[in-house]
């Protein structure tokens, strides 16, 4: 049984949201306080009806209502208006499948004949005497969740019972370190399943001789007979010895190590992956849904590939993933994306196949740093990235991210790519990039698609003879002998190209793009740029 559809009202930054999913992996993406992981806090309270691992009716609090409708509910009150109760509602919609007819009904707030499941967060009408007086009294100044009861049913009415729910979840998150719980599991199970009972009382008989060892040890009896002169509780004798515990508690005691280091030893990135890894193997065999909160914290490169792998190995699990990383939408699909802004989504699920096909296959392009800027301007290297920039700094005297201007380098191979996302999120991107000799086929055949729209603007130089930045800047800073001497001056080190000609420096600067470029945009002097950039920036 898979989730194809959230509907979340009124809980925490979402007002009234529908969120469409894909039938295998959903990748929530979007700046900090997004909502990305109020999402997975939503799956795991219908799934589970907890949160954080406790009971979700036990965890109630004003602050889990939308503010815009709690602060309604406190103005209206303050007002004496005739007052509604808020309430939350989060629901979801499963596919329809003959074996989960059970759960199928229109017990659901859009009405729709499916399987399903509700939890519903509400005034429980049996505290309305109680709510009443204070109400008289003006006791009540916010929403009033000591009188709230939780209900948590599926579309056909029933009550849901965990045990027997058809959908179990997993929510594996790395921004937490404690796993000591799948570690200890891991180590019990291993140690029941490969010792006879026989066996196991031999090492429950060790474990306990050794704890009666240190009681009776000489230096633990001469401690004793130090605190027993100089300490009494309540008029009475104290003495010190290890906690009494179950005959089992050897177990929750044993560690394992890793290449003869111990656990706890090694780092915490390691760790994580291991942790991941035991959680992932233990629990996905009974659960259907798994939840990821930044699965790429504390990973290397290689190990991120690794937990990817493992995630996409297996077909029919409901992945959902909470990321910053553009490797991880990149490697499971940018199709799978869903972006969160202010309590909206936005999903990516018609991305053109061949884009999807090119991030997978080159995950490190920054997708997600594009996706999320506010404004973005793509170039095709560091080399332009840096003219760029100066650029800007000596025309508004700051940097284009002081104002939310994101200048990103991607390759030309790659502004097609781009391209095709600005028209899906309906998103303006600046795209600055050589002619490379030919502007007709270049520029004008290749983004024909492009052109037309008002989303994508395109600049280049004009000059079919300056096919790349470095004749085109060369070009406007050897107008006069006096240019020319301050920009040899500039990208050379100690005048280094102070004898050179026009043809030579090109050739340098050519050979040398990112140290020429690096000098340009730390340097104490200005340069001056080409038309096309200094036309079409603007603060």
């Amino acid at each position: 049984m898979k989730i194809s559809k959230l509907r979340i009202s009124n809980y925490k930054m979402f007002t009234e949201e529908i969120i469409n999913l894909n039938t295998n992996y959903n990748i929530f993406i979007g700046d900090n306080d997004a909502g990305k992981s109020t999402l997975l806090e939503v799956i795991q309270i219908i799934t589970s009806n907890r949160l954080n691992g406790y009971s979700f009716e036990k965890q109630i609090k004003a602050s889990m209502f939308n503010n815009i409708i709690r602060k309604q509910f406190q103005l209206d009150l303050s007002l004496g208006k005739n007052i509604v109760l808020p309430e939350i509602v989060l629901e979801a919609y499963c596919d329809l499948n003959v074996d989960y007819s059970k759960y199928k009904g229109t017990n659901n707030e859009l009405g729709e004949d499916c399987p399903g499941i509700r939890v519903k967060v509400s005034f429980d009408s049996k505290y309305a005497e109680d709510y009443k007086q204070m109400v008289e009294l003006n006791e009540i100044i916010d929403i009033p969740i000591e009188f709230y009861k939780v209900d948590w049913d599926y579309f056909s009415g029933e009550t849901v019972f965990y045990r027997t729910a058809p959908i179990k979840t997993t929510f594996i998150d790395t921004t937490k370190k404690d796993y000591s719980s799948s570690l200890n599991r891991f180590v019990n199970n291993n140690i029941t399943s490969n010792l006879a009972d026989e066996e196991i009382n031999q090492l429950t008989r060790a474990y306990r001789k050794m704890r009666m060892d240190f009681n009776t040890n000489d230096k633990v009896s001469e401690l004793n007979q130090r605190i027993a002169n100089t300490h009494r509780l309540d008029g009475k004798a104290i003495s010190f010895g290890l906690k009494e515990t179950n005959l089992d508690s050897w177990l929750d005691e044993v560690s394992i190590d890793i290449e003869n280091v111990p656990f706890e030893n090694i780092g915490f990135g390691s760790q994580n992956m291991i942790k991941m890894e035991l959680a992932y193997q233990e629990k996905s065999e009974k659960a259907n849904v798994i939840l990821f909160e930044e699965p790429e914290n504390n990973l290397s490169f290689t190990n991120m590939s690794r937990l990817i792998s493992k995630i996409n190995q297996d077909s029919t699990k409901q992945v959902f993933i909470s990321t910053h990383s553009s490797f991880v939408a990149n490697k499971i699909g940018i199709s799978n994306i869903i972006m969160l802004n202010k309590g909206c989504s936005s999903p990516l699920k018609e991305v053109d196949e061949d884009t999807l096909r090119y991030f997978k296959k080159l995950p490190n392009y920054d997708t997600l740093r594009f996706l999320l800027s506010k404004r973005a301007i793509l170039v095709e290297g560091p080399t332009d990235e840096l003219v760029i920039q100066r650029y800007y700094l000596d025309e508004y005297g700051k940097l284009p991210i002081e104002n939310g201007i994101d200048i990103i380098a991607v390759g030309a191979l790659a502004f097609k790519r781009y391209c095709d996302l600005a028209l899906l999120v309906n998103k303006k991107i600046i795209i600055f990039t050589d002619n490379d000799g030919d502007i007709e086929n270049n520029i004008l055949e290749k983004y024909k698609k492009y052109l037309s729209s008002e989303l994508v603007e395109i600049y280049y130089d004009l000059k079919e003879n300056f096919n790349t930045i470095e004749p085109s800047l060369l070009e406007v800073n050897c107008e006069t002998d006096e240019k020319f001497e301050l920009f040899k001056k500039i990208i050379g080190k100690n005048n280094s190209l102070k004898s050179r000609d026009k043809k030579s420096v090109l050739e340098y600067m050519i050979k040398n793009k990112t140290e020429w470029s690096l000098r340009v945009f730390e340097a104490d002097d200005c340069i001056n740029y080409p038309n096309h950039i200094y036309e079409n920036i603007k603060e």
